[in-house]
């Protein structure tokens, strides 16, 4: 199932409430989180996520999908912050380890405080990401735009942001056409054949990307593009006081839990 990032944005149940509101409780969550420690991380990540499945109706299924993607990313990342490797001897290891494996004169270990620093690194990720889900599975591109340029971005900023966005599902659906011919075409078994095709299908796939954008810039062109994309922003949205009430509520609620934790 392919998950349609814009359709969810233009269709959830928070799509009339003003995108600047919810770019202020993203926002705001977000910068919280730089700052906060790890059971306030776990605090924000429930609240974004009943936000995002509860008040804005995305389906569990696609937000465990969403969340199931950026963990394999987070995945890789944790074993160089746990793993240490050293050439003193076992008894000069001051740190209380849970593994170690000695070859020749290295070893290589993953201590207490290696584990609590990744742990530590995966809530806060992991909230971020909540918070970033919210405003992309709850605000249309589009209307981010409109907010940015209503705040004075530069024009040729949103525009460069515009052009990126509609190349990324550019570049996935290019991935994927690509990937249902080869495999259409019966995919080699073995290692240096996979690796061979591999490699051409990264060829195909610049040159594939090359040639939409090409496509792209003659329909602008034919539009008569003068440097300037216009956007749409909704003119229904209004500002919930309802939701406002309950944000400034648990935030409040989340600044006394993180005065708590870090006394």
């Amino acid at each position: 199932m392919k998950i349609q990032l814009d359709t969810l944005a233009y269709t959830n149940r928070l799509r009339h409430v003003s995108p600047i509101q919810k770019l202020v409780i993203g926002i705001t969550m977000l910068c919280f989180v730089m700052v906060a420690h790890a059971p306030t991380h776990i605090a924000v990540f429930v609240w974004m996520s009943v936000w995002i499945v509860g008040y804005a109706g995305i389906p569990w299924r696609i937000y465990l999908r969403l969340l199931g993607a950026i963990s394999l990313f987070l995945a890789l990342s944790l074993p160089p912050i746990m793993l240490e490797i050293t050439a003193r001897s076992i008894a000069e290891i001051t740190e209380q380890t849970v593994f170690i494996y000695s070859f020749g004169v290295f070893h290589v270990y993953i201590g207490v405080a290696g584990m609590k620093k990744a742990s530590a690194l995966l809530l806060r990720s992991l909230s971020s990401v909540s918070c970033l889900y919210f405003i992309l599975l709850t605000v249309p591109f589009t209307e981010i735009l409109a907010v940015l340029r209503r705040i004075g971005v530069p024009c040729m900023v949103t525009d460069l942001l515009l052009v990126m966005y509609r190349f990324v599902f550019v570049f996935l659906e290019t991935v994927e056409q690509l990937w249902i011919a080869y495999k259409a075409r019966g995919a080699r078994h073995g290692f240096s054949r996979k690796m061979r095709d591999a490699g051409g299908l990264v060829a195909r796939l610049f040159a594939r990307t090359v040639q939409r954008y090409q496509q792209l810039s003659i329909g602008l062109a034919a539009r008569g593009f003068d440097g300037d994309l216009r956007v749409v922003a909704s003119s229904h949205a209004f500002v919930s006081r309802r939701y406002a009430a309950e944000a400034a509520a648990v935030f409040l609620l989340l600044v006394a839990l993180e005065w708590w934790t870090g006394r």
